[in-house]
């Protein structure tokens, strides 16, 4: 939607500056009428607003042939200000003719009228319009996104190897080791017995002599 609406835009604007360059032509001869010394810049005027037109229609075509287009369109926007503007420098270089009824002198030529002042001035104007609007159309020309299919670009890069997670040293299943193999336990030694205890009889001590019996 976007893209339409800019391809709108920059055609309205190549359009609108051709129609500017035309009417910016008629002007001159509208005011300054058939006898008007600038009236014959109608014709520069009219060829940049071909060249504008045209390149409302083309610009799809590249960014080269519009380039193209507005610069003879300029050219000769360029060239119908330079003609108008040499009249009066001629004047003011030459000199012009008196005021009638005094006669003219040869090579001389009568001063710019009213008509033919305003007519520049419209048509000066104009121009540098046209030549505005155009830029904004070739400006969006240049900007705009191209929409031409393109061939697919080949692939440099390696294509990517699917990451294998490690295992979980945990979640691998501890397998069993094989019980050693069994060693016969030593044998007991027999526990020694001690002989019973016997008790010794004692012998009989004799009886002390009592003192009496001495006497």
């Amino acid at each position: 939607m976007n893209q339409l609406a800019s391809q709108d835009r920059v055609a309205l604007s190549f359009w609108g500056a051709g129609a500017i360059s035309f009417v910016g032509g008629l002007l001159p001869l509208l005011i300054g009428g058939t006898s008007s010394r600038v009236a014959s810049v109608a014709i520069p005027f009219t060829i940049a607003a071909v060249a504008f037109v045209a390149c409302g229609f083309v610009y799809r075509q590249g960014r080269t042939i519009s380039a193209i287009l507005y610069f003879v369109a300029g050219l000769a926007l360029v060239y119908a200000l330079l003609a108008m503007f040499a009249l009066p420098l001629q004047l003011a270089a030459l000199g012009s003719c008196a005021a009638p009824p005094a006669p003219c002198a040869a090579g001389l030529q009568r001063p710019l009228t009213v008509g033919e002042n305003t007519g520049m001035g419209f048509a000066t104007g104009f121009a540098v319009a046209a030549l505005f609007v155009g830029f904004f159309g070739l400006m969006v020309v240049f900007r705009r996104t191209t929409v031409t299919a393109t061939p697919p670009r080949a692939r440099t890069i390696p294509p990517v190897t699917p990451f294998t997670p490690k295992p979980d040293v945990a979640a691998v299943e501890v397998k069993p080791e094989p019980p050693p193999e069994s060693v016969p336990e030593p044998e007991p030694e027999p526990e020694l017995e001690l002989p019973a205890h016997v008790e010794e009889e004692l012998p009989e001590l004799p009886a002390p002599e009592s003192e009496s019996g001495s006497n």
